[in-house]
């Protein structure tokens, strides 16, 4: 049932990719989906690519690992959706709208009138895309190995290739059709799975005292991780959700800014019932362990498999796999998008030259993403949780200043933020490195210093030269 499922599923988005060709006539089509999102694919496709493998793999692995201080990550998702309408949707569908932008350093091109700007945040973003890719591929190979019974390396292949055909085909058109889909399985597996979860540990109550009564300060409000380091996570994702492209792009679908008069409580609402995954999963096979009822996990992003595999039934683990297949492969998709849009257009303006203005170009660009993300899937170790807020602060770090300070403060000029992406990047960069050898001696995350180093530099360098965009773009 459960392998015929899963196949079915992925010849659905294959078909839907199919389909999609004829809707893409030109390049507005293949990057911005022909700037024709209404209310429900609006919220649907934001909240797909917000909640990825990151919530659905790993959160419940960092939840197993540090315990009620992981869900930090995701209190902000109550309110981000506000943020994005407040601060970046009017300026961002202005600039698809009226200046033609149809990529995020488009849009840093003509807000900032400088080329080296767009150049400098499509190369950091082609960087984090490529390493974003080819995490959510190791991701979907894993679960297409266990549930096709196949190797790692063939499940990355055949995710991979489902993925290639319906987005190189289809571009933006066919994620936010699939998105669509995707979207509504991921809120329907997440309630049943969250349940399931709590029951299979005996319910809340016994859940808890199971927990207090072995290893209590995982259900501390700071679980393993401390004060700092969740306060950091806290930031870092509230304030830098206003700088990840494969989300704020889909601002620029918008055909008329009407449609988001309910967008913030409903994708609220959305992201708050897949979050149910993160939490109940994780605090149900850590109970399970604990209580020795389930076997030690030999890494915590076993978790919701091992939750699949001995405490759902068959119906369950079907609908849980696909639910996770389908968060896996809406991210992958807008990144697929972004990825080729940098390619095809992006470096191609920051050198002085013409971008490529053919779909055909754009196709193969997307397969080369592919081809570069695969070569890179068996080179990436560690949770997927952390993978994935490497991912999410390298884009914060560079782009948020840019985009929500920027579009919001016209005098603002280009060497703002020329200075605050380099030492955003440098700093997201660098940060990481020396956590891995070893040599970060703070306790604050390093993806959120290189936040707040980027954000208090963008604000000092345009208060202290004060220049205007439009003088910007002679320099």
């Amino acid at each position: 049932m459960i392998p015929g499922t899963i196949v079915a599923y992925l010849a659905l988005l294959t078909a839907i990719g199919a389909w999609s060709v004829r809707r893409n006539r030109r390049s507005s089509d293949f990057f911005l989906a022909g700037r024709r999102l209404g209310l429900l694919t609006a919220v649907l496709a934001t909240m797909s690519s917000i909640m990825s493998g990151f919530v659905f793999v790993g959160g419940p692995g960092l939840f197993y690992t540090v315990g009620l201080g992981s869900f930090w990550i995701v209190v902000s998702a109550s309110f981000t959706g506000a943020m994005m309408c407040w601060l970046l949707a009017r300026p961002l569908h202005d600039m698809a709208a009226n200046r033609g932008c149809l990529t995020i350093p488009d849009v840093i091109l003509a807000r900032y009138g400088c080329r080296f700007s767009s150049g400098f945040a499509a190369f950091g973003m082609l960087l984090g895309v490529i390493g974003y890719l080819a995490t959510q591929l190791l991701a979907l190979g894993v679960i297409l190995a266990a549930v096709l019974n196949t190797s790692i390396w063939t499940g990355i292949l055949v995710g991979a290739l489902v993925l290639a055909i319906y987005t190189t085909a289809g571009g933006m058109v066919a994620a936010i059709y699939t998105d669509l889909i995707q979207g509504a399985l991921m809120l329907t597996a997440t309630v049943f799975v969250f349940r399931y979860a709590v029951v299979g540990a005996g319910g809340v109550s016994s859940l808890s005292a199971t927990i207090l009564g072995e290893m209590p300060e995982i259900l501390s409000p700071w679980g393993m991780a401390g004060p700092v380091t969740c306060l950091g996570w806290f930031f870092l994702f509230a304030v830098g959700s206003l700088g990840q492209p494969h989300v704020v792009h889909k601002l620029m679908m918008l055909p008329d800014l009407k449609v988001l008069k309910h967008f913030p409580w409903i994708l609220a609402i959305s992201m708050i019932l897949c979050s149910l995954v993160w939490l109940g999963v994780g605090s149900s096979v850590k109970s399970l362990v604990l209580g020795g009822r389930l076997a030690p996990l030999a890494h915590p992003d076993e978790s919701v498999t091992t939750f699949l595999r001995h405490l759902a039934p068959t119906w369950l683990e079907a609908l849980g796999y696909a639910g996770i297949v389908s968060a896996t492969m809406s991210t992958a998709d807008s990144f697929v998008s972004v990825g080729a849009g940098v390619l095809a257009r992006d470096l191609f303006r920051s050198l002085g030259r013409q971008p490529a203005s053919s779909l055909a170009v754009a196709r193969v660009f997307s397969i080369l993403l592919f081809g570069i993300a695969l070569a890179l899937a068996f080179t990436l170790k560690g949770l997927v949780a952390y993978v994935g807020v490497l991912g999410f602060g390298l884009f914060a770090a560079a782009l948020t200043p840019l985009l929500a300070i920027g579009l919001n403060w016209p005098d603002a000029g280009a060497w703002p933020a020329r200075i605050s992406l380099v030492v955003g990047t440098v700093a997201a960069v660098g940060g990481e490195i020396l956590n891995r050898l070893g040599h970060y001696p703070l306790d604050i995350p390093p993806a959120c210093v290189a936040l707040l180093l980027s954000l208090v530099t963008f604000l000092a360098v345009g208060l202290g030269l004060g220049q205007r965009p439009e003088q910007a773009a002679s320099t």
